[in-house]
């Protein structure tokens, strides 16, 4: 019963950013420019940084690794400490929160194509660790 009650948790938080990142306003105001969706995870990770909000990473300490398998494979990490992060490639040591995805899975969530709800449901999309962690990365970088 606990599990389920961690998963619902969770999923709202995926869902509702996987399907608000590709939204687009149909006719763009004058002087903002959109991001192309990504294709790819390094590209999801690039746009990840520039959605930071320092203000909802004050006083957190969080460790986030990214597995994931083909197509696109590889490893990613993020750290939130103080309002400030830094994201790399590879592994770091002790993460509070890992989700393991094939890349492409990973783009598909970022760009809305995806629902993290189905994803979990169906096995494409695992996260394992604190998922209250999981949680706030959604909060972090919207």
């Amino acid at each position: 019963m606990r599990r389920w009650f961690l998963l619902f948790l969770l999923l709202p938080s995926l869902s509702a950013h996987s399907s608000t990142r590709g939204a687009r306003t149909p006719a763009p105001e004058p002087g903002v420019v959109y991001e192309p969706d990504p294709t790819s995870p390094q590209e999801v990770f690039d746009q990840m940084g520039h959605s930071f909000r320092a203000d909802r990473a004050r006083s957190q300490h969080l460790r986030f690794q990214f597995n994931f398998g083909e197509p696109q494979s590889g490893k990613w990490w993020i750290e939130v400490k103080d309002g400030a992060y830094t994201m790399g490639k590879g592994a770091i040591q002790r993460p509070d929160v890992t989700f393991t995805c094939s890349g492409a899975d990973w783009v598909r969530l970022s760009v809305g194509s995806l629902s993290g709800f189905r994803a979990v449901m169906t096995g494409r999309l695992h996260v394992s660790g604190n998922h209250f962690a999981a949680h706030r990365l959604d909060e972090i970088f919207p």
